[in-house]
């Protein structure tokens, strides 16, 4: 909807400058123009968007928890990731060899 309203204002507001610019003179209608862009900050500086913490009518809902967050390991053997390197190779400095 927010956009089918900015993109129809569009051609109005173009067709209101090249007027307003024919009327007036360019440089005024620049003018006029910057100082329309503040209204939407003066505006939204004044609504009390700016003291919401949370969406209205959203219910509160907690994190979701580690044990939420890991997948359930899945019954059977389990096999190692193919991403993980596994060293079968055993250390035999311990058994006194040469």
């Amino acid at each position: 909807m927010s956009t089918w309203l900015t993109s129809g204002a569009r051609p109005v507001a173009a067709l209101l400058a090249g007027g307003l610019g024919t009327w007036i003179g360019v440089r005024p209608t620049l003018i006029a123009g910057t100082c329309l862009l503040v209204v939407p900050l003066v505006v939204l500086y004044r609504s009390p968007l700016r003291s919401l913490l949370e969406m209205p009518g959203s219910p509160a809902v907690a994190p979701p928890s580690a044990e939420a967050l890991t997948p359930p390991t899945p019954p059977g053997p389990t096999v190692p990731h193919p991403a993980v390197a596994v060293d079968v190779r055993h250390d035999h400095s311990s058994e006194g060899g040469p």
